[in-house]
């Protein structure tokens, strides 16, 4: 019975980490992957939405029909549904005309109430709009508490607690890099401030998607089109003055790269992620690796499972339609013909 869990929620956390030694095959040190898709609502932002959500029971005396309200691109409405409907509260969730279709219909399958908008905001995203009809919901339901994964301490307090010391102790400290990519930033700040606490010499890699405004010195707003990644505001979880702190290194990559890299990943060690995981074992083998030596274990954390984006960044329409070239899509012969 020891391997049990009284509810879905126990089974958050303690995600496998994996050695590459495929896909990393040619570098000096070797290269590993912590895969955040195993978790029950399949990415990382289950821990965050555990964390927040028991955040707010403390702070607001949580009872059962309570209405949370959250602003989310996909992975964080699922994991945050998946809590709502174990401890039996409402949830609206905010999105937007980015979502996976596969990511919605599992908010609406959880229970959440989905409202999405369609009118990119003046940076060319939607999450300024979101903000906006974000006010006109809690103005209709001034009950409804909302939590703010872009400025979270309880997010990231979720990552300090938990991704950070499974990382380390599942290389017994011997961890010379760890790479992630940048969102809301609940994951990479907690990752980050557990390594300088507890192994400073370990560097910190960040990645972002060119016209992201997520991190200080950014390039400035651009059309993008990972999910999972990059936001159109600059999220407080990053603390500003602080950061360069607690990250020591940031790269910004494009989707065609990481995608690209993602389908090398399923192919070479049949580990399937989206366009953000694909960015985070790019940048750690093209990138960071040939920083260290054949002694060094160098970690990249993979956000979540690429079976959510077959019908985004997997589609050659999809693909086409916004001028991304990654023809390793279309190589599959069709037997019809």
């Amino acid at each position: 019975m020891n391997n049990v869990c009284s509810t879905v929620l126990d089974a958050i956390g303690d995600t496998p980490m994996v050695r590459l030694k495929a896909f990393g095959a040619a570098t000096q040190p070797s290269l590993y992957a912590k895969l955040e898709c195993t978790n029950p609502g399949g990415s990382m932002k289950d821990r965050a939405a555990k964390g927040m959500i028991e955040w707010a029971e403390r702070e607001h005396n949580l009872s059962p029909g309570a209405r949370i309200v959250v602003c989310t691109s996909g992975n964080m409405g699922v994991g945050m549904a998946m809590v709502c409907a174990v401890k039996g509260y409402q949830l609206m969730c905010l999105v937007d005309a980015k979502i996976n279709p596969a990511t919605e219909t599992c908010l609406r399958v959880l229970g959440a109430d989905v409202i999405k908008v369609y009118q990119r905001d003046e940076t060319g995203g939607y999450h300024l709009t979101r903000l906006n009809k974000l006010e006109t919901v809690l103005s209709e339901y001034p009950d409804a508490i909302y939590l703010d994964q872009y400025d979270s301490p309880a997010a990231v307090a979720s990552h300090f607690a938990s991704t950070g010391p499974e990382i380390y102790a599942a290389l017994d400290g011997h961890v010379r890099a760890v790479v992630m990519v940048a969102g809301t930033g609940g994951s990479s700040m907690g990752i980050a401030r557990f390594f300088k606490e507890q192994s400073p010499q370990t560097d910190i890699w960040l990645i972002d998607e060119i016209g992201s405004l997520a991190l200080p010195d950014n390039g400035g707003a651009a059309p993008r089109h990972l999910n999972g990644m990059g936001t159109s505001i600059a999220p407080a979880n990053y603390m500003p003055n602080d950061f360069h702190k607690f990250i020591d290194h940031v790269v910004y990559v494009n989707a065609e790269d990481s995608i690209r890299a993602a389908i090398d990943l399923a192919r070479c060690e049949g580990i399937l992620v989206g366009g953000s995981g694909g960015a985070a074992v790019q940048v750690m083998r093209d990138i960071a690796a040939p920083h260290y030596g054949p002694d060094d274990h160098v970690v990249s954390l993979l956000p979540d499972h690429g079976s959510r984006y077959t019908e985004t960044q997997f589609d050659p329409d999809w693909l086409a339609a916004r001028g991304i070239n990654v023809p390793e899509i279309f190589n599959v012969e069709d037997e019809s013909r």
